[in-house]
């Protein structure tokens, strides 16, 4: 048991915080979050005028330091330019937060083309090894850190609309396991959230249009907010998760089906 106390175990008083996609939705939660509890966070997102808008609101309202750097993540390139960056401006990389996805909803895996195949896994999958493999070097080099990587409810085959993200999302889980094993010894540890329907720009006119029809899937009758899968990134990211690690955490309201 720790002897520090509980709440202290939640202080990312200048840690180094990087997540991806923070420009809006579940990734500018979690930048807030963390900003919340002193964290440098660094912004990393195609739409680099939202990250920026983010790093803005994130300096003003949390005092803190926050950057951001346009990133594509499917490009190992963008990704390792993005963490040099980090490591550079903030001295370190204590928190990667692979929370950059893209999916492509079609009524069909045979409706699906390669072209939204590369899309969908190049960001959901290749981002999140990209990004991986150009921090951890830095986390063992300074013998420690934390990843925390995404599934989604579709991993388990829920959502037939959604296989390619879906097989995406699996990958994460196999991947996210796999490592964790190799760099425990580091001081690194590794987790993945695995989302339910959450409220964001990306899923707002897909869920105006269905969202009696999704509740009824829920337990808890109603969806998940930013905020929900944020509160819970933090917690595995801080001391108070200290042992745990390859492990999914499914933060959705209770699903009722699969």
């Amino acid at each position: 048991m720790s002897d520090t106390p509980f709440s202290e175990q939640f202080d990312f008083t200048d840690d180094g915080v990087v997540v991806t996609g923070g420009a809006s939705g579940i990734g500018k939660a979690v930048c807030e979050t963390f900003a919340v509890q002193g964290a440098n966070v660094t912004i990393a997102d195609v739409d680099v005028e939202g990250a920026k808008d983010t790093a803005s609101t994130l300096k003003d309202e949390y005092d803190t330091q926050a950057i951001a750097v346009e990133t594509n993540v499917s490009s190992y390139e963008d990704a390792t330019e993005m963490i040099e960056t980090t490591v550079d401006e903030f001295g370190s990389v204590d928190v990667l937060v692979n929370n950059a996805g893209l999916s492509t909803r079609t009524s069909s895996f045979l409706d699906s083309t390669p072209e939204d195949w590369d899309r969908s896994v190049g960001v959901t999958y290749f981002g999140t090894m990209n990004c991986t493999h150009a921090a951890l070097p830095h986390m063992i080099e300074q013998e420690g850190g934390c990843v925390i990587n995404y599934a989604s409810d579709s991993y388990k085959g829920n959502d037939p609309s959604l296989a390619v993200y879906g097989g995406a999302k699996a990958a994460n889980v196999a991947f996210t396991m796999n490592v964790a094993k190799e760099v425990g010894e580091h001081g690194i540890r590794m987790n993945i959230v695995s989302p339910g329907t959450t409220e964001t720009p990306a899923t707002e006119d897909w869920i105006a249009e269905y969202r009696d029809k999704i509740l009824d899937s829920y337990a808890l009758d109603r969806l998940g907010t930013p905020e929900d899968i944020a509160n819970t990134v933090v917690f595995l990211a801080s001391d108070a998760a200290d042992w745990i690690t390859a492990e999914v955490v499914s933060v959705n309201g209770g699903y009722i089906r699969g």
